[in-house]
């Protein structure tokens, strides 16, 4: 099939991992050759951040649009009746999304999935391409698939056998996430691939690209980058730190990057005042820079989710970025993140974390020189171009079974 313009769905509250995927893929050199139209919700916190990253693509179109399923401050009454309306406002979408899509032409649509098995308007919006003149009508799921909400799962077969009938191809970018996926739900038949993220080959030189919003001169600046969630488990680090013996606290401070959600950096500054660490611990919000600069400042970086990962976008542009890496073995970590690259962990192991910090200390060189392996490797087989090439190689070649 030949394809020259894509559609591009993405629905979001704050961005997150998937807006710097997006970022990666439409700046690699075979989505630079297409036109790009991307839909979103006019409430994506994201959106703004993208579109600054990618303002000298001259090829990609922005339109908005209201989302039904980004409603935010809702009190208890109105969620109790937006939860049961949901299935109703999923049928209006599809209406709105097709009346929507007639404005515009592309042959290919690729709606981007978080958590695959909640009321969402990518679902809408395939569905609403039924009988249109789309060649390709693929949906990308980025996270864990989670069961459907109480009540709801004759609802969800429904969606799932009409998903199926329109969609050409299901995207997965792990097998971690493909298996969550299988187990949750019916979505998936032969239609589905595995394509992995990736990330750009690093250009940046390593400095303290933070010396403006960071006030520690500690000589080893361990960093953590996410939003600030509970299954971030940021927690862990700082019991960890708290457990070291007072002459390698000295040499070290903890930077932890990322959007606050439901109040999480108050919990986190208050057990780092409880724990007698506060002065260790600099909260930095939202910092408009690219995540490899942010990453270059550290000497270390941290990635301590506690259940799944869907790939692990951060650990990748860390280790493209050459520096040292601790991480959970959860999800998909370990499909391209293991021990010849870094140090993987159990999550929730704190005694594990101090060990690694006092090794670390001791024996900088050891883990300098595994940081230079995970370059190696993400740069082979995990880059943005790889991404880019083998997406337009999988809209171009696949059809529907």
């Amino acid at each position: 099939m030949k394809i020259n313009k894509i559609a591009i769905l993405w629905e979001s509250e704050t961005g997150g991992g998937v807006s710097s995927y997006l970022k990666y893929l439409l700046q690699s050199k075979a989505f630079r050759k297409k036109k790009i139209i991307i839909f979103s919700n006019t409430t994506n916190k994201g959106l703004t951040h993208l579109k600054k990253e990618l303002k000298t693509n001259n090829n990609i179109k922005f339109v908005s649009y209201q989302s039904f399923f980004v409603i935010l401050n809702q009190n208890y009454v109105m969620k109790l009746l937006y939860y049961f309306l949901k299935p109703f406002l999923l049928i209006v979408s599809i209406f709105k999304f097709r009346k929507l899509f007639k404005k515009y032409q592309f042959d290919a649509l690729v709606c981007q999935c978080g958590n695959y098995g909640s009321f969402r308007s990518d679902q809408a919006a395939l569905l609403a391409t039924h009988n249109l003149n789309i060649k390709h009508k693929c949906m990308v799921i980025h996270h864990e698939c989670i069961k459907p909400p109480k009540f709801m799962n004759t609802v969800f077969k429904i969606i799932d056998f009409y998903l199926r009938k329109v969609l050409t191809s299901i995207v997965l970018i792990s097998s971690a996430t493909r298996e969550t996926v299988k187990s949750k739900s019916k979505l998936i038949n032969n239609n589905s691939y595995i394509i992995p993220n990736g990330v750009p080959i690093n250009t940046f030189q390593k400095k303290n690209y933070l010396n403006k919003f960071v006030k520690s001169k500690a000589k080893i600046k361990i960093g953590m980058i996410s939003q600030l969630t509970n299954d971030k488990n940021h927690k862990d680090l700082l019991y960890a730190f708290s457990k070291l013996p007072r002459k390698y606290q000295q040499k070290m401070s903890i930077i932890i990057v990322g959007e606050d959600i439901d109040g999480q950096m108050f919990k986190l500054k208050k057990l780092a005042k409880k724990i007698n660490i506060k002065d260790k611990v600099e909260f930095l919000n939202f910092v408009n820079i690219d995540n490899k600069k942010i990453i270059l400042s550290f000497d270390l970086f941290f990635s301590l989710t506690k259940n799944f990962e869907g790939f692990g976008l951060s650990i990748a542009e860390a280790m493209s970025a050459g520096i040292p890496i601790l991480a959970t073995n959860v999800g998909a970590v370990k499909e391209f993140f293991n021990s010849d690259c870094g140090k993987l962990i159990p999550p929730g192991n704190i005694n594990k974390i101090r060990d690694f910090l006092i090794n670390y200390c001791d024996n900088e060189k050891y883990w300098k020189k595994k940081s230079k392996n995970g370059r190696v490797r993400i740069n082979k087989y995990f880059n943005s171009e790889i991404m880019g090439k083998k997406y337009i190689e999988h809209l171009t070649s696949t059809r529907k079974n």
